[in-house]
């Protein structure tokens, strides 16, 4: 992606009263990096975190796309539902008869036709809160593919191949490279949105354990989780460190659990950062500090600071967050609110 394809997204922080510098920290990203030409790139994966820590910031899992809001701990309701099901057919009926009840509109699809199983979303009476034309609500729709497709392929067992044959988007026959790493066809200027597989799909069994998607916060932060396991990990450097920030940002604060989740031996991370100048606790302590001040620059308890970053309570906070600027976090707040 780039950054220009997402920049509306700094619109709709700013009309749900959202800091943009603490949204992309809580995400592990530079608070700077709106301020990037427009063709710099944007890993897809980014893209997904932005709008989980947008989600859960601003109270609204659609990120205002929609006039109706959704309710954060949607993603549970759906993650829940899917968990029970047994053959990918059942998957994709789950997923759109949730997303169905939850928008009260059968929006949501699964046809079958041929040889093909397809998910299909016909989104003409959506209640956008664009111009359903806009180029913003066509790359986020075809976002949701993506999210549909990362969900089947993270159900795999054994890392089975999906037989994706096609992709179908209202946007136009433009170069859309966001769709393009799924490997299939894109059916441009199509009247709806879908993923068309081929019918085998349909009895292919899922492990729900292994799932990423299944097992996060929100949805939004899985597809992300899952990309990046698709996606190669970059071997040292600030890409790496930027990489291990990501993690922290999902949750993961311990050393073998991030480790973990780049593929490698806690071994192989020390050494790669060391290399890289910046050991695995600065940056934990790098990042922790940075989402720390800026909750408390938005007036954000203690209390809940403390509990939201991982520590065992406010006190041991208090005592990081001084070591980290020589200031208490009470004395900051009020300096900087």
């Amino acid at each position: 992606m780039t950054i220009g394809s997402v920049r509306p997204l700094l619109g709709v922080m700013g009309a749900s009263g959202l800091v943009p510098g603490h949204v992309l920290r809580r995400a592990g990203l530079p608070s700077d990096l709106f301020d990037r030409a427009d063709d710099a790139p944007l890993r897809l994966s980014d893209y997904f975190r932005i709008c989980e820590q947008m989600a859960l910031q601003g109270g609204d899992e659609s990120c205002h796309v929609s006039l109706r809001p959704l309710m954060v701990g949607t993603s549970e309701l759906v993650q829940a539902r899917l968990r029970g099901c047994a053959t990918m057919a059942e998957v994709m009926e789950i997923l759109a008869n949730s997303y169905n009840i939850i928008h009260g509109h059968r929006y949501n699809q699964v046809q079958r036709r041929g040889g093909l199983i397809s998910y299909a979303i016909d989104d003409a009476d959506f209640p956008y809160a664009f111009d359903p034309g806009d180029a913003f609500v066509l790359l986020s729709l075809e976002c949701l593919l993506v999210y549909v497709h990362v969900l089947l392929l993270s159900l795999a067992p054994a890392g089975e191949p999906i037989p994706l044959r096609a992709i179908r988007t209202r946007g136009p026959g433009t170069s859309r490279g966001h769709l393009a790493f799924l490997g299939a066809p894109i059916r441009a200027s199509a009247g709806l949105f879908g993923l068309d597989y081929e019918a085998a799909l349909a009895t292919m069994g899922v492990a729900a354990a292994q799932s990423p998607v299944l097992s996060a916060r929100t949805i939004y932060g899985g597809v992300a989780d899952m990309l990046d396991r698709l996606g190669p990990i970059a071997p040292t450097g600030p890409d790496l460190i930027g990489r291990v920030e990501r993690e922290l940002a999902g949750g993961r604060h311990d050393q073998a659990e991030v480790a973990s989740a780049l593929g490698m031996s806690v071994a192989s991370l020390r050494r790669r950062l060391g290399d890289a100048g910046l050991p695995f606790r600065d940056v934990r302590a790098r990042y922790l500090n940075s989402v720390a001040q800026a909750a408390l620059e938005d007036g954000n308890s203690i209390a809940d600071i403390a509990e939201s970053l991982g520590f065992s309570d406010g006190r041991s906070f208090a005592r990081a967050f001084r070591q980290w600027n020589g200031v208490a976090p009470g004395d900051y707040r009020r300096t900087h609110s």
